[in-house]
């Protein structure tokens, strides 16, 4: 995403997508790939469309300062098949208790404390 630019354009667009990695995930409890966002331009453009649905006021500006640094608006949203403009087409599956259950099973330690 940024190769090419200069070290400190760089090192601003991982300060920025730092931070709206933890604002995300204190608004939606979403966790984001910091690294692979400041390399993969499509990524960074999905999760920046993300941070806009949540309306939240500190992302907004977080994200209007990235497309600064970035040129995020020269993107054409055709070039990444990321294209789904109702939500409701895509299926929503809720784990079940037992599912719940064995995920947490596996964590547990098993054995004896030396």
């Amino acid at each position: 995403m940024f190769m090419g630019l200069d070290h400190l354009v760089t090192n601003e667009a991982f300060s920025i997508a730092t931070l709206i990695y933890a604002r995300l995930r204190r608004v939606t409890g979403r966790v984001i790939d910091v690294a692979y966002f400041t390399e993969n331009m499509e990524y960074a453009k999905r999760i920046a469309d993300l941070a806009v649905e949540t309306q939240d006021e500190e992302l907004l500006k977080l994200i209007e300062k990235l497309k600064i640094i970035s040129g995020f608006d020269e993107l054409d949203e055709s070039k990444h098949g990321l294209e789904y403009d109702n939500e409701q087409d895509l299926e929503r599956i809720e784990p079940t208790d037992d599912d719940i259950y064995r995920a947490q099973v596996s964590h547990h330690y098993i054995g004896a404390l030396r």
